[in-house]
């Protein structure tokens, strides 16, 4: 298990039209994600405008989890679906999408045959969690509050709000831990390669 964790501080955000986006994971880590040459991108986004349009992304699969606040996902010619705390849509870049309502949300974009999955949970404070690692790679992004990622007695990564980390898989599969320090909530995206 290889572990990779990027403070907030390191992470580049800039803006968007309806808000501000922050760019957790890209790989290949020489990946412009302007230039689609990606295989796979996660990020958050914030939603400040109560109308917004989706930027069209042919060939790329996208998957979109409300971090905060709530959204009503527009599909031209597909469906609508209402999003709310850690609900998931996945959709097709290539769609006519926008969204009505603000809200805080994480994205999980893939390319070629990269697919993902995104989910949400709420840690209390001094509750533990055990995850697996099933995927080829996790990324832990901690929404809000503060956990330890125990991946054995010697192995422990303390994890702030704004942070993200990324496991990728050595093994057939692996186990580990998170700790909520405090009350906190947990995006996690699985890619499998």
């Amino acid at each position: 298990m290889q572990i990779n964790h990027t403070k907030k501080e390191q992470l580049n955000r800039s803006v968007w039209s309806g808000g501000t986006t922050t760019q957790l994971v890209i790989y290949p880590k020489e990946a412009i994600y302007k230039n689609l040459d990606f295989n796979f991108r996660i990020s958050t986004a914030t939603i400040e405008v109560e109308e917004s349009t989706f930027t069209s992304l042919p060939n790329v699969s996208r998957v979109i989890m409300v971090l905060d606040g709530e959204l009503t996902i527009q599909h031209k010619n597909q469906y609508t679906k209402q999003l709310k705390k850690f609900d998931t849509d996945i959709f097709s870049g290539n769609w006519k999408t926008t969204s009505i309502g603000k809200a805080t949300d994480f994205n999980i974009m893939t390319r070629g045959s990269a697919k993902a999955t995104a989910s949400g949970f709420t840690l209390a404070e001094k509750s533990k969690k055990e995850l697996i690692l099933n995927s080829d790679v996790m990324a832990i992004y901690v929404s809000a509050g503060e956990i330890v990622i125990e991946q054995s007695s010697t192995q422990k990564i303390n994890a702030s709000q704004g942070d993200v980390v990324l496991i990728s898989k050595e093994k057939v599969s692996e186990n580990f831990v998170l700790l909520a320090q405090k009350t906190s909530d947990i995006a996690i995206a699985e890619i499998y390669l």
